[in-house]
């Protein structure tokens, strides 16, 4: 078991603080309960509220007010994006052409 860099006490599992690299217990895991020497870099990042959204992109983007969010089925696909189906269907498609290959030149399965 591992002891709480700031109060001592045993924890099972420990959390690692990001900002600081110290071990902590649940109690004390939030840089402002253990003092953390890191703390400039906790304030700066933006805490999410009610109207944002962790977008696919990494950003924080605000979706609250009329036309902010795209209407159902217009979300555009990213560039070079290709569907699981498609790629199903080429996978299907060469091990068919093996096969037939194989056949072809002779070969008996069994």
């Amino acid at each position: 078991m591992t002891r709480c860099d700031h109060c001592g006490n045993e924890t099972a599992l420990p959390y690692t603080c990001q900002h600081c690299g110290g071990k902590f217990c649940a109690d004390c895991r939030l840089p402002p309960n253990h003092a953390c020497t890191g703390i400039g870099s906790w304030n700066r990042k933006p805490r999410p509220a009610v109207g944002m959204n962790y977008s696919r992109g990494g950003g924080v983007t605000a979706t609250g007010g009329g036309g902010a969010e795209p209407r159902r089925g217009t979300v555009k696909k990213a560039a070079g994006e290709i569907p699981y189906l498609k790629i199903t269907a080429l996978i299907i498609v060469v091990i068919l052409l093996g096969l037939a290959w194989l056949v072809h030149s002779g070969y008996r399965f069994g």
